[in-house]
This record gives structure tokens, C-alpha cells and sequence, in this order.
């Protein structure tokens, strides 16, 4: 997750370049009177920035999907078959994890680079495009489903939680705990899921679990 993020506020160091920057093509300087053809019109740099936070984003769900797939898991958990008592009769979150697990392949999918892309137009005088606009809206179906895997992942874990009860976590994961307890019922047997679901994916999406994690820099000797 550590790497994820350092590539995610590398994307945004670069895009925030590209925002302040001048991409008409010819550039003119009215007080020189003069007109310059430029290549800054070429959106390479907001491309790779938009196939780099693809890949960070498929691996984000990626992870969150593993972390998932071993509460459901009774054998390396501990806890009842499913997150569910009656495991036999009730199917618990084991479809959760499916869905999960669809979601996270669907990603990988999507995160194949749209850069390395390019087709001719305006009859060969585009002659190499950057497909930045592709690799930037395809982000939001990634969002959307990586969204609904850490949502799951949420819910997984209070369950896992209310299962270990009367034992008690620290002060934060509680207070997440009761926050999701708020809105999503403990899961003691089948009921349709998708509304739980969609649920906490928009949880992940308004950040409302999110913790502000500060960068430490080096100092000016260190760098």
C-alpha cells in the first residue's frame, strides 16, 4: 500500500505541472510578437500519469481483495466458515468475495496502459497521440470498483470483529467499527448484499474512514 501510495502523489506532482501549464499550439507572445509552435498540445506526461494511478488503484483492490479472502477463510482466520454462523445453511460472504474477486479482475483488465497506444489522425498530422483522455476516463470504473472491494473488505471486518466479542480492538478501529454497525446490520444470516454493498463503497469513496497520513521529508541535509 506503502507503493501505492508514493505513486499516487507522484501522479499528482505531475498533473499538477500539467494544470499550470500552457498547451496551445502555436504559444504567442503578444509583447515580443511572436508566434512559436510547440509540442505542449502532446499530453504524454497526464497519459503515464493516468496508467501509473491504474496500476495503483488495481493493486489497491488487489490487496484488499487477499486481506478479504483470508477472513472468509476458516482455516488461516480462525473464524466460523463465511463470517457466518450456520455456514452450511447460510452462504455469508462467501458470494461477497466472489463479487470482490470480479471486481479486482475486471481492474486488472482496465489497467492494461493506454499510452503505448496511438493512432494516426487529422490525416497523419497527429501522427502519435498520447490516448490520455482513455486512460483518464476509464479511472472512474476503476474507482468505482476498487471502491466496492475495500467496502467489502470493511464489512468483512466488523463481522470478523463482532465474531471475536467480547474482546475489544483499539479505540480507532472501534469507532470505525461503530460507524459501520450504524449504517450495515451484523450479517447472522443470508440476505441480499448488493444494498450493504453499495453501502460502503460509498464510504471509501467520501473517505469517511479515511486517516490523514502527513508525508515526512527529508530535511535540507538529508536531501
Amino acid at each position: 500500500m506503502g507503493a501505492c501510495l508514493d505513486l499516487i502523489r507522484n501522479c499528482s506532482a505531475t498533473l499538477k505541472i500539467e494544470a499550470n501549464a500552457v498547451t496551445d499550439n502555436p504559444l504567442l507572445f503578444t509583447e515580443a510578437g511572436a508566434v512559436l509552435s510547440g509540442g505542449n498540445f502532446h499530453a504524454e506526461p497526464v497519459a503515464f500519469a493516468a496508467d501509473t494511478l491504474a496500476l495503483a488503484i488495481a493493486e489497491i483492490g488487489s490487496l484488499s481483495e487477499r486481506r478479504m479472502a483470508v477472513l472468509v477463510d476458516p482455516k488461516m482466520s480462525g473464524l466460523p466458515p463465511f463470517l457466518v454462523n450456520n455456514s452450511g445453511l447460510n452462504s455469508g460472504f462467501m458470494i461477497a468475495q466472489v463479487t470482490a474477486a470480479a471486481l479486482v479482475s475486471e481492474n486488472k483488465t482496465l489497467a492494461a496502459p493506454a499510452s503505448v497506444d496511438s493512432i494516426p489522425t487529422s490525416a497523419n498530422q497527429e501522427d502519435h497521440v498520447s490516448m490520455a483522455t482513455h486512460a483518464a476516463r476509464r479511472l472512474l470504473a476503476m474507482v468505482d470498483n476498487a471502491a466496492a472491494v475495500v467496502g467489502i473488505e470493511l464489512l468483512a471486518a466488523a463481522q470478523g470483529i463482532d465474531f471475536h466479542r467480547p474482546a475489544k480492538s483499539s479505540r480507532r478501529l472501534e469507532e470505525v467499527h461503530a460507524g459501520i454497525r450504524r449504517d450495515v446490520l451484523f450479517y447472522s444470516a443470508d440476505r441480499y448484499f448488493a444494498p450493504d454493498i453499495e453501502v460502503a463503497r460509498s464510504w471509501v469513496k467520501s473517505g469517511r474512514f479515511a486517516v490523514q497520513v502527513n508525508r515526512v521529508l527529508p530535511s535540507r541535509s538529508e536531501s
